[in-house]
């Protein structure tokens, strides 16, 4: 192994044949970068609203890191990293892809010991968002819930999104809207569910909890000295300053006292994106924007049922990673950026990963004026990319929005995933010990078989190849096969080494199965 370290600004020298992935999830996209590649991404601090780590790797057996956020383009041939306030190594003699994960893992971010419960990776999960957004009450959710299982679906995990609360920070259920919490939750409970709610790390700024957040010195401040207020995609707010013990003894106690009064199993962490505290003065005076989302997902790890959606070097923490809202679209920002996005996910260290919202997170895509234009092709194509992921989520009932034969093949595809539950868990319990992803490239499995840019591909471990339909009126999907012998979904045997056309109608899902080791 070689070693280097740098300072301020590097440049490394792409190799002849080099590719490197990393960084930011959000630009999964865009990778692998090779030399051809023009290509510019802020991580000081990370800009995007996904996870994001101070990792690149290349499938030549190299990586670079940092302790802290750096600026990264790729452009003529070479990798420009700068890095103001830290060091920058770079380690190689790793061999492949792989190789450099695995060497990068173990010493940065390495294997915990534990994930999220099983019922994240058997179930589908059903969040309230689309249906209700803003306006959640205890009638909609126990109609929801009555109705998706009239509809066949099974009951997995339960989220209650933003809306539950009267403000950010009064953590308790709006008395109009929730007149029995308690009998809700249990009710649900009943039917088979584990209850989540949305939370956020921000504070509606003139009541009674900003003030008392304040007088204690509880909040993030500007740079006089006063506390901050910020802007965030969901309005004006305090933010609480967790590098302060006191804070997060309070916020830590408005969630157990959810818990204990109405039997909440855990909560949505959103929010608490590094770009929101830039610039921001925190308690011990040094955590920077990217240190306070890197603490608010450690205060996610505390609870056995939690999903984030922002985070900062939290490889193997044992956390549901959320992609962030995607579009109803087939676009980069839509269904084509979920293989890509999930994969990167993986690559820097975040296994337990959850593709958006099928059919896309945006609740614009799915009001009253919209739904006239939904793409229900689209919706279907959605569910099927999301099924053989660790996990899936729905947001947007299927049995509202979709002609009976699109449901029915969502449905199809909720139970797909069921089918496979056991495989994926398996995965999971072997990740949490070897620190490797769950969803993998398929260069990672495969090196130095011509798969450094698939990307529209993925396995699920080392003998499941995955290939959703991505693209509008598709109905036959091209395949390229390692090395081996690789069984269809119809039970057609192939040789590997190919590229095959499979049949692609709207109801199947193209995945292949290895034959024997």
């Amino acid at each position: 192994m070689v070693e280097g370290k740098m300072k301020n600004r590097t440049i490394i020298k792409i190799l002849p044949g080099e590719y490197w992935w990393g960084g930011a999830c959000f630009d999964g996209i865009k990778m692998p970068f090779g030399s051809k590649s023009d290509f510019v991404r802020d991580l000081n601090p990370n800009s995007t609203m996904n996870q994001a780590a101070p990792l690149l790797l290349s499938d030549k057996g190299r990586y670079i890191w940092s302790d802290t956020g750096f600026s990264v383009s790729v452009k003529n041939g070479e990798i420009g990293i700068e890095n103001e306030s830290g060091e920058v190594s770079l380690c190689e003699g790793y061999a492949t892809l792989r190789g450099a994960y695995l060497a990068a893992m173990k010493t940065h971010f390495p294997p915990r010991g534990k994930r999220p419960p099983d019922i994240f990776f058997a179930k589908p999960q059903f969040n309230s968002w689309i249906e209700m957004t803003y306006y959640q009450t205890q009638a909609d959710l126990e109609t929801y819930a009555e109705n998706l299982r009239k509809a066949g679906y099974d009951c997995g995990v339960f989220m209650i999104d933003s809306g539950w609360a009267p403000y950010y920070g009064k953590w308790e259920f709006n008395a109009g809207t929730f007149p029995d919490p308690a009998k809700m939750v249990e009710k649900l409970h009943g039917f088979g569910f584990k209850v989540m709610l949305w939370t956020c790390p921000f504070i509606t700024p003139d009541t009674l909890e900003f003030r008392y957040l304040r007088d204690r010195g509880l909040l993030l401040k500007d740079k006089t000295g006063k506390p901050a207020i910020v802007e965030w995609w969901d309005g004006f707010s305090a933010a609480l300053d967790f590098t302060n013990p006191q804070t997060e003894e309070w916020y830590l106690s408005q969630n157990e006292a959810l818990m204990r009064r109405y039997g909440v199993d855990g909560f949505k962490f959103d929010a608490g994106d590094a770009m929101y505290y830039e610039g921001l003065v925190s308690s011990d005076g040094k955590t920077d924007a990217n240190g306070h989302c890197e603490l608010w997902a450690k205060i996610a790890a505390k609870y056995e049922y939690n999903e984030l959606r922002a985070c900062w070097r939290c490889g193997n923490l044992p956390i549901v990673q959320r992609l962030c809202d995607k579009s109803h679209s087939w676009g980069e920002n839509g269904l084509r950026a979920l293989v890509p996005d999930i994969l990167a996910q993986g690559i820097i260290g975040h296994a337990f990963g959850c593709p958006d919202m099928i059919g896309g997170g945006n609740f614009v895509d799915f009001t009253a004026e919209t739904m006239k234009h939904l793409d229900t092709e689209l919706v279907v194509r959605y569910a099927q990319c999301s099924a053989l992921m660790p996990m899936m989520q729905f947001s947007a009932a299927p049995w509202r929005v979709l002609p009976q034969a699109e449901n029915e093949i969502c449905l199809q595809m909720a139970r797909l995933h069921e089918q496979f539950g056991k495989k994926i868990i398996a995965l999971a319990d072997e990740s949490k010990e070897t620190g490797e992803p769950i969803v993998r490239y398929m260069e990672y499995v495969f090196p130095a078989q011509g798969f450094a840019d698939c990307i529209d591909q993925f396995m699920l471990g080392n003998d499941v190849l995955v290939a959703p339909v991505l693209e509008k009126e598709i109905r036959h999907r091209e395949v390229k096969l390692p090395c081996g012998r690789w069984k269809f979904t119809d039970g057609t045997v192939y040789n590997g080494g190919q590229i095959v056309t499979v049949d692609s109608p709207l109801h199947v899902l193209p995945y292949f199965e290895k034959c024997g080791k």
